[in-house]
């Protein structure tokens, strides 16, 4: 998004409505097997954060259903940039372009003191919401839905969460609060391998693990927590 090179803490960058169709042209990165199409890497600060958000009543959309390199993970989104503001818009489309286990994502976030506010991931094969490294974030009001792998792994969409969260040791208070997932192929909100807590408020689950025609397809679980591949230890994390 070119707009970040130009923003300095404090700014704010208003995102009209109307739909913004991607393409390829547009990836800012390849790296390993991920492309990313959009870097949020410039921070703001803890009295200027920077704010990207829809202008007024309007609906920005964005398209990333013309992006399909092969045989490669797509991330529509990487924040990783702290003292960030994301409210109000929607992001669509987004592909899974191989036939083996993996996933894309919608929005990636890796920074910390960020706010995703009243955002909507739909109608594509990824990840609503993928957290990860980062602390002291809070996901508030944000949709994930009608969210399907049908590509890979004979299309049973096993990897595609309305959230995941999966925080390193140290990454701590990540808050989702007032957040609904439905019909994402595989789990509502997934926190697999959590190396710390992460709190859930008033949020929602229905219907994850069906297609929007209540097709049987991944976990289902509303709220999934758990080893999974890692080594059990001595402790357990304070709250969920």
């Amino acid at each position: 998004m070119k707009a970040q090179s130009l923003a300095k803490p404090g700014d704010t960058v208003w995102l009209r409505g109307g739909t913004y169709k991607a393409t390829e042209a547009q990836i800012a990165r390849r790296y390993r097997a991920w492309v990313y199409v959009n870097l949020f890497t410039k921070s703001g600060t803890e009295a200027a954060p920077i704010t990207y958000a829809a202008y007024r009543d309007e609906k920005p959309v964005f398209d990333f259903s013309d992006v399909r390199p092969a045989d490669i993970r797509i991330n529509a989104f990487q924040v990783t940039g702290s003292w960030l503001r994301f409210k109000g818009f929607e992001v669509v489309g987004v592909q899974v372009n191989f036939k083996r286990h993996g996933q894309s994502c919608n929005i990636e976030n890796r920074g910390s003191h960020n706010l995703f506010e009243r955002l909507s991931l739909h109608d594509g094969q990824a990840i609503g919401i993928y957290a990860l490294d980062g602390s002291h974030n809070l996901f508030l009001n944000c949709d994930a839905y009608r969210n399907h792998d049908y590509t890979s792994e004979d299309g049973k969409g096993g990897n595609v969460d309305g959230f995941g969260c999966h925080p390193a040791k140290g990454a701590i208070d990540n808050v989702f609060r007032g957040c609904r997932a439905w019909f994402n192929s595989d789990d509502g909100y997934d926190c697999i391998s959590a190396h710390e807590s992460v709190v859930f408020e008033n949020c929602w689950a229905m219907y994850n693990g069906y297609s929007a025609d209540f097709k049987a397809l991944g976990d289902g679980n509303g709220f999934k927590a758990g080893g999974y591949g890692a080594a059990t230890g001595d402790w357990l994390p304070d709250k969920a």
